[in-house]
């Protein structure tokens, strides 16, 4: 569905101030069926990397193809793909249904009312149909963008940032509807820094610091066990008399949690045999999608 492939791309900035290098050479890769993932810090390269895939930008160096095709501004696979911006800007004196049916219009063909209607139905923007723009709440007007987004039908949905500033609520509905339309055979590309919200919709990731890319792999691969390490807990009134091969992270109310090496486990539980001491819980260690993010950040393997 996309293939980027060495992509750079250069900001010259005005007098002796040096040239920013938003992309460094990024390559990724995503497949029909995705729901992928833009990990990375503010400024990592995130938005100019989906604006290459949009063929807003032009990389400097690099190429990319969407659909098979090249992404130049106006070519028609753009009818087959949907795109919300991070801070969709509207006609704010439109309502929101007046809205949807404008912006799906430029695709070449205005949709009937009852598609627009069975659009704000999805999102769940029925009863607020006849609102102003300038009265929505933030998390409307992107419901109100991904309901013009997903009107035609796109084989492909990029979204920049789709959760940022959302309250919980609207966070779980979109979260729900991006399950729904990966279910239903959408390719989805986004790109986000809120970890626990790509963990919990993405198949892959790719994540970029500083305009490079620091890996791309399966959010499975990522959230491997630790088969070499044990969470444990422990009740102890005494922490002080836990052997050393407890790594304790915490103790309150008696109840401490640790880690302890796998080849250590056989070891604890004779100490505990003789003590005063009760080993409540023992779990292989699991890395989340968090941990390999940082450790990424961090420069490991």
């Amino acid at each position: 569905m996309i293939d980027a492939d060495a992509l750079t791309v250069r900001y010259r900035r005005g007098g002796r101030r040096r040239t920013l290098v938003a992309l460094d050479g990024v390559s990724f890769r995503v497949r029909r069926g995705d729901v992928f993932g833009l990990l990375g810090p503010n400024g990592a390269g995130k938005s100019t990397a989906l604006r290459c895939v949009l063929g807003l930008i032009r990389p400097d160096e690099g190429r990319v193809a969407v659909l098979g095709e090249r992404p130049l501004p106006g070519a028609g696979l753009f009818r087959r793909v949907g795109y919300v911006p991070e801070e969709p800007h509207y006609h704010l004196y439109l309502t929101v249904e007046e809205a949807v049916t404008f912006y799906t219009g430029l695709q070449g063909r205005p949709p009937a009312p009852a598609e627009v209607a069975a659009a704000l139905d999805r999102v769940g923007l029925a009863e607020f149909r006849d609102l102003r723009l300038s009265k929505c709440s933030k998390g409307m007007k992107q419901k109100t963008g991904l309901a013009a987004a997903l009107l035609h039908r796109p084989e492909l949905l990029v979204l920049d940032e789709p959760t940022r500033g959302l309250d919980p609520i609207v966070v779980k509905q979109l979260r729900d509807l991006l399950r729904e339309l990966s279910g239903q055979g959408v390719t989805i590309l986004l790109s986000s820094h809120v970890l626990p919200e790509v963990e919990a919709v993405c198949n892959r990731v790719a994540i970029l610091r500083a305009g490079r890319l620091l890996l791309e792999d399966e959010v499975s691969a990522l959230r491997r066990a630790e088969i070499d390490r044990y969470r444990v807990e422990i009740r102890a009134p005494d922490p002080q008399a836990l052997p050393p091969i407890v790594q304790v992270e915490t103790h309150r109310d008696g109840l401490v949690r640790g880690v302890v090496a796998r080849d250590d486990l056989p070891r604890l539980f004779e100490l505990a045999a003789g003590s005063g001491w009760e080993v409540l819980h023992c779990n292989v260690v699991e890395r989340s999608l968090e941990d390999s993010f940082f450790a990424a950040l961090e420069g490991e393997t």
